[in-house]
């Protein structure tokens, strides 16, 4: 059952309100209705009531049908208002409708009412839907002219028949200037093609097309657009028209651009990074198979230039790189690939070679050019580099394995002194593979935990008391067999291992010894070992203290130890650091003297506490005058500087009791204990504590 309708009656018969219910009731229409007679009951029952439609009579005591017209037509104009009078006349009747009136009904002839009443609601009702379909088209006009992307229409010949005011702003055409036109005509020669040919049927097919297009402005400007194309059907399932929403992507394209740039080029020189380096490659091997010419992969890495980074700032050194990087590229043909892969090292890709010969030329001319000195930053500096190359076909059919064989090529180079060229020979990669594989196992050792600690006991000569251990960093692999680190310690040192490695041993040895208490209730001393990496690097200093103050290791017994090589090796950076080392009260100890060449004067700049006479010398002392001569130097001279001297490698006792003849102060060596594990070192000194 449908819902009744509501009727508001202005009508001051009661009479006339019983004839008029029954009419309409009579005509098949359930009401619902509300009488009112004054101006303030109208508001009222227009405001509670919401009639659907009002039924009027012109004349009302003290309020006429033409006030209650006006006051409809202001507060609900909407509602249709009917006359129902019967002093009404004709020329009255059409003055009421021009007011907004939507029908009279004579009182003598009720029958019109319900019919009229059925009309009025009817054309309220496509008032409502015409006013909302405006509404909804205004709504949508403002929104396309609001969003800053394309909108067009075009008809079913793609005549473009609405453009918003950011498509005209985009091309750079008026409105009036755009209306008519072929769509086609607002694209690239390419975008109309595509547009034509697969868009356009795409739409008419499935309805819509999604794709990129390219748009082209009055001024001949390309502009990439992502686009959507519909096509809107007619009841016979034929197109209609078209509709189109185009969005500026210039400025995603250029981040794409970007981030592809990025993604195949070296930040810091510019120049093809690995993964370009690796698509130039597959390319060029398929020209090389099509023109049965050869081509060549010269891996290039720079001499000791780490000395640069740690000698004049890092700046410096990327200043070098951003040079060499320039070099190489204006060195070699424009058809050939510069790339850069790591700190130092550089790859150039020679393709569509003349002859596999010509690669020695290109290596020596390289080589010539880089060796020039060079002034970086108000500095003079001298560069050379070592040079691998590897050929297509011969030493290898793809990216990965041309490079690991060029790369063992300058392995080669480098080990022979570097600064010289070399092809790859059979043989070298199981050496280079060797050197990966202990590289790649150093780093999983220590992120394992897989590294451990042994300690030398050291000994006061004069009462053969333990006063000390030196740390010995020790790595078994997964077979149990023991990696000697004559071995691994280098490859740390060239990698960087070298830094996280001895920070874990610093903090390891100081928690290790800390619980080994003498009778003075302090532990023992510890010697660890200082790389000459850390001795360069600024930060150590920090770690120390850091390590330090996390263990609560007691800084007065703590002795770092450095060889006198990297003391000599490291210059004025070694000086400053060794200061600040010293400023933490820790010891210092020169360890392997008599190796290098270090001078008196230098010696005596350096806060030095002990020199450790090299095993060698010990070794050699008891049969060889030279050599005894020698240590009994180093001990005058220690004890002349106000240092300690400590003897290593001592295994036997004519060479205990020669040492103890030349008055040195401490031993360590396998005649008094061989390095063992923290537990069984500690028992010595927790002997020592109860005697």
């Amino acid at each position: 059952m449908s819902a009744a309708i509501r009727v508001l009656l202005i009508e001051d018969s009661p009479d006339d309100v019983t004839l008029m219910q029954r009419q309409l009731k009579r005509e098949g229409l359930e009401i619902e209705y509300r009488v009112e007679t004054t101006e303030e009951g109208l508001r009222r029952a227009i405001e509670d009531f919401r009639p659907q439609v009002m039924l009027s009579d012109f004349t009302i005591p003290g309020f006429s049908g033409a006030e209650a017209l006006r006051l409809a037509a202001t507060i609900a104009p909407s509602v249709p208002f009917i006359f129902v009078s019967g002093t009404i006349g004709e020329e009255v009747a059409v003055q009421c409708l021009q007011s907004g009136a939507t029908d009279y009904v004579l009182k003598g002839n009720l029958r019109r009412l319900g019919s009229a009443v059925r009309r009025a609601l009817r054309e309220a009702a496509e008032r409502v839907v015409a006013r909302t379909a405006d509404e909804t088209r205004h709504r949508l006009a403002q929104i396309l002219e609001a969003t800053t992307d394309l909108v067009a229409t075009k008809d079913a010949k793609r005549r473009l028949t609405f453009l918003n005011e950011a498509g005209c702003r985009l091309i750079g055409i008026t409105r009036e200037e755009a209306i008519g036109r072929q769509a086609e005509d607002l694209y690239t020669s390419a975008a109309r093609r595509l547009v034509r040919e697969i868009a356009v049927p795409a739409a008419d097919k499935d309805g819509a097309w999604e794709g990129e297009s390219a748009l082209l402005t009055q001024d001949g400007v390309e502009i990439p657009v992502s686009q959507v194309i519909v096509a809107h059907r007619g009841a016979d399932g034929a197109t209609q028209f078209y509709s189109t929403i185009a969005r500026d992507i210039r400025e995603r394209k250029a981040h794409e651009a970007q981030i592809v740039h990025m993604a195949n080029t070296d930040a810091l020189t510019g120049l093809p990074n690995r993964l370009l380096l690796g698509d130039r490659v597959a390319q060029a091997i398929v020209h090389s198979r099509r023109s049965r010419r050869p081509l060549a992969m010269l891996s290039i890495d720079l001499d000791r230039f780490k000395l640069v980074n740690e000698g004049f700032g890092h700046a410096v050194g990327d200043e070098v790189l951003r040079e060499i990087g320039a070099l190489l590229r204006a060195t070699v043909r424009d058809g050939d690939t510069v790339a850069r892969l790591g700190a130092d090292e550089f790859v150039v890709l020679l393709a569509d070679l003349a002859h596999a010969g010509d690669t020695y030329s290109v290596a020596r001319k390289l080589l010539d050019a880089m060796s020039r000195p060079r002034r970086v930053a108000g500095k003079e500096l001298r560069v050379t580099a070592s040079i691998g190359a590897a050929l297509f076909p011969d030493d290898g059919d793809g990216f990965e394995l041309l490079l690991r064989n060029a790369g063992a090529a300058v392995h080669r180079v480098k080990a022979q002194g570097g600064g010289s060229f070399q092809y790859y020979a059979s043989g070298m990669t199981e050496e280079a593979l060797e050197r990966i594989a202990l590289e790649r196992g150093l780093q999983v050792a220590l992120e394992q935990n897989a590294l451990t600690l042994h300690f030398q006991p050291l000994y006061d000569l004069r009462t053969r008391r333990p006063t000390g251990v030196e740390t010995l960093l020790r790595w078994f692999g997964k077979d149990g067999k023991a990696v000697s680190p004559a071995r691994f310690i280098p490859v740390a040192e060239e990698t960087g291992l070298i830094r996280p490695i001895g920070e874990w041993v610093l903090a390891r040895a100081c928690r290790t010894v800390l619980e080994w208490k003498t009778r003075g209730g302090s532990p023992p001393r510890v010697g660890v070992n200082v790389s000459p990496r850390q001795l360069r690097d600024g930060t150590f200093p920090g770690i120390v203290k850091r390590v330090l103050d996390e263990t609560g290791f007691p800084a007065s017994r703590l002795e770092l130890e450095i060889t006198e090589s990297a003391l000599m090796e490291s210059g004025d950076a070694a000086v400053r650091t060794m200061a600040e080392l010293k400023a933490l009260e820790v010891t210092i100890a020169i360890d392997d003297f008599g190796t290098g060449y270090s001078s008196l004067s230098y010696l005596s700049r350096m806060p030095i506490d002990r020199l450790k006479v090299d095993l060698a010398f010990v070794h050699r002392m008891t049969k060889e005058r030279q050599d005894a001569a020698i240590v009994q130097a180093v001990v005058s001279l220690g004890h002349a500087l106000g240092l300690q001297v400590v003897a290593e490698g001592v295994e036997t006792e004519e060479q205990l009791a020669l040492l103890a003849k030349m008055d040195c102060d401490e031993v360590q060596g396998y005649l008094l204990a061989r390095p063992a594990s923290g537990e069984q070192v500690r028992s010595l000194f927790d002997e020592e504590s109860t005697t």
